[in-house]
């Protein structure tokens, strides 16, 4: 019986890069477009001169991440809608990197206070409503009302790569969220909230640049604080920062032991 010679490893690692790469072709070249119908598997196989075997688990690959959705007993289709292919792999190099939430919110007071100013430009009539839509639901659904208010502003910019990725980053930061929701009192953020929505709806991008690093930054003391207390893991904190912090806090600790034996 003839033994069979195992594909090497590096040779079936490069044929998935070039699979991956013709489908994002047929996508570029607009040969098939968002939406559209890809070809039958034994098509696509005598097209990429590759096997049907090859292709299936690249095509599994581009399902799992939302690039392609399957319509049962009519083929195979490119989605319309990307809202979801940021997301997964983003959470595996978050966690592959051991990312903190430290890094998240340093990302966010990156681009958000930005975006902020872009959506005082450009916010629309239905924008701003369901900005105030979340004020009501902060004190029953504080970290649900929090995303969706900032996902609103975002929504505002009517920029989609930064949709997307603000999407991406939002959802990895969730588990943050919902700490410093429980941490802060619903009403500091619907504070900071409505300063935002007021600039916003004044047509104020300075004032909405500004509004929007102040809530972040007040957050990010949450955080901070939550960390250096033990609510959650102290890593990714710059040491400065961490001591600095630490130092604030038992300089308040003794000044309220000082009071109290007076």
């Amino acid at each position: 019986m003839p033994t069979k010679v195992p594909i090497d490893t590096g040779e079936k690692q490069d044929l998935t890069a070039r699979l991956l790469a013709e489908f994002s072709d047929l996508l570029a070249s607009g040969e098939l477009r968002p939406g559209g119908r890809i070809p039958p598997e034994r098509e696509l196989a005598e097209r990429f001169g590759a096997s049907r075997s090859s292709l299936r688990p690249v095509m599994k690959v581009l399902e799992s991440v939302g690039v392609i959705v399957q319509r049962v007993g009519d083929g195979s289709y490119f989605s319309s809608d990307a809202s979801g292919i940021l997301s997964m792999p983003l959470s595996f190099l978050i966690l592959l990197d051991d990312v903190s939430l430290i890094e998240l919110f340093e990302a966010r007071l990156m681009l958000e206070p930005e975006l902020a100013a872009r959506a005082a430009e450009c916010a629309s009539a239905e924008d701003l409503a369901i900005m105030r839509a979340t004020f009501d639901r902060m004190e029953s659904d504080t970290a649900q009302a929090d995303t969706d208010f900032h996902e609103a502003v975002c929504h505002a910019t009517r920029n989609r790569i930064c949709s997307r990725m603000f999407g991406a980053i939002h959802k990895a930061f969730k588990q943050g969220m919902e700490l410093t929701s429980r941490l802060a009192p619903p009403g500091r953020a619907l504070e900071f909230h409505r300063s935002i929505y007021s600039a916003i709806h004044l047509r104020k991008p300075e004032e909405a640049r500004l509004r929007m690093a102040e809530h972040l930054h007040d957050a990010k003391g949450v955080l901070l604080t939550a960390c250096l207390d033990g609510h959650f893991p102290i890593s990714g904190i710059p040491t400065g920062e961490a001591k600095s912090k630490a130092a604030s806090r038992a300089a308040t600790r003794r000044g309220t032991k000082a009071k109290a034996v007076r």
